[in-house]
């Protein structure tokens, strides 16, 4: 964000060599307290099979085919720094957090970051500092991540969490994360990204559906009515809005599908046109990092798309599975969570969601490091829960039931239904 050269020779940053020091120290920890490593299993062996099927099919294209203009040290690098620290990222949040109070405390620090990203990105864009941001030609904000789509799938992922920070609030507390909220979507709208308004429409539909049972629409109408009224205000003094409506009602309402699309279906038609002249590749892939050996202008503009064609259906069920079990597992977590922690799992469910429908229109680099950094702590959250949960034998829940008091007509109270 600040424009700092965190390089300190090729394929290692500081920032990962930082992780790699705190993953060896909790290695050494859990080797010492002889900690279970089977942790999210599920997600650690999809992790793991992306991973290996990666190492293989990247010395397969590299080695045994050699694709022209493939560079076999180049995708390597990408291959350390593109899946497998992902996965140390992950881990280390994962056995790095072991109580709920921890990752509550964790979680806040990683909202206090995204929340000043976006405001460097707003003082930056109205050029009261500057920190070297640099704007697209069509005049949308790349922010701090340098590049607009993925910024906006970024900042979708943590304002659900925000708005949790602050219920969760009293006082000035709750007026800041508020305004953090605030200041996050004026910075999503600065990116004119349709795939981020997308992505944040989709997590509301379904976040609404899902907890429509906890939704009090009487009691968050207001303070809905109020910040869309200050953001319009907002919008209204900058150029921003009129970038924003024009690529909205503009450019998608425009009659032909690759301009509408600013040129995606294009895009995906010369790709899966690449793969039907070598049909198998629709099940084993071209390889790790293929897709820009081909003489393809532009990225693939989809994350799923781009796992299918480098890496078959392996790399398609295997990162699918990676985002949907995660929001699956904090869903589930949800509902038995006290309210502290429910808060914060129902807020990853639909930010994640929200990234989800985000990346079916843009493909992600940098976010990714601090998605599964979000999701290690999440998933800690959730397993902390179900280890509660599991802890409470039936036995000590009958006694209860038989003591709750009856009402005239011999039934019991609600408190007894909520513990059976």
């Amino acid at each position: 964000m600040l424009q700092w050269d965190l390089t300190i020779t090729t394929g290692l940053s500081a920032k990962n060599f930082i992780i790699y020091l705190i993953a060896m120290f909790l290695a050494l920890r859990m080797v010492i307290a002889r900690t279970s490593l089977v942790a999210a299993g599920p997600m650690q062996v999809a992790f793991l099979t992306q991973i290996v099927y990666a190492i293989f099919t990247w010395l397969i294209a590299g080695l045994v085919i050699n694709y022209q203009g493939y560079d076999f040290i180049d995708s390597g690098i990408k291959l350390k720094s593109g899946l497998i620290d992902y996965y140390i990222f992950f881990l280390v949040f994962l056995f790095g957090v072991r109580t709920a109070e921890e990752g509550i405390t964790v979680i806040k620090w990683i909202l206090l970051g995204a929340v000043f990203a976006n405001v460097a990105t707003i003082l930056d864009a109205s050029g009261i500092i500057n920190l070297g941001f640099q704007e697209r030609i069509d005049g949308r904000t790349q922010g701090a991540l340098g590049e607009s789509n993925q910024y906006a799938a970024y900042i979708i992922l943590f304002i659900p969490a925000m708005i949790a920070a602050a219920v969760a609030s009293r006082g000035l507390m709750r007026l800041a994360w508020l305004g953090g909220a605030l200041i996050s979507a004026i910075a999503m709208v600065m990116t004119a990204s349709r795939g981020g308004l997308v992505g944040a429409a989709v997590a509301i539909a379904v976040g609404a559906y899902l907890y429509r049972h906890l939704v009090s629409y009487s009691r968050i109408a207001g303070w809905v009515l109020a910040s869309l009224v200050l953001f319009v205000v907002v919008l209204s003094f900058s150029k921003y809005g009129g970038l924003l409506t024009e690529r909205v009602f503009g450019q998608t309402g425009d009659i032909d599908a690759v301009e509408a699309s600013s040129g995606r279906t294009e895009i995906w038609a010369n790709l899966f046109m690449t793969m039907y002249h070598v049909p198998i590749t629709f099940i084993t892939g071209f390889g790790w990092d293929v897709y820009w050996s081909f003489a393809f202008r532009f990225s693939p503009h989809n994350h799923y798309f781009a796992q299918w064609f480098n890496l078959g259906l392996v790399g398609l069920f295997a990162s699918a599975y990676l985002l949907f079990s995660a929001i699956g597992r904090a869903r589930r977590a949800s509902l038995e969570a006290d309210p502290a922690v429910r808060r914060q799992l129902i807020a990853f469910v639909i930010g994640a969601t929200g990234l989800c429908a985000a990346v079916f229109f843009v493909e992600l680099h940098e976010p990714w490091d601090y998605f599964w950094m979000y999701t290690g702590v999440v998933m800690r959250l959730a397993l902390c829960v179900q280890e509660r949960t599991v802890a409470v034998p039936v036995r000590d829940v009958r006694p209860i039931r038989r003591a709750l008091p009856r009402d005239a007509y011999g039934w019991t109270g609600g408190q007894g239904r909520r513990l059976s």
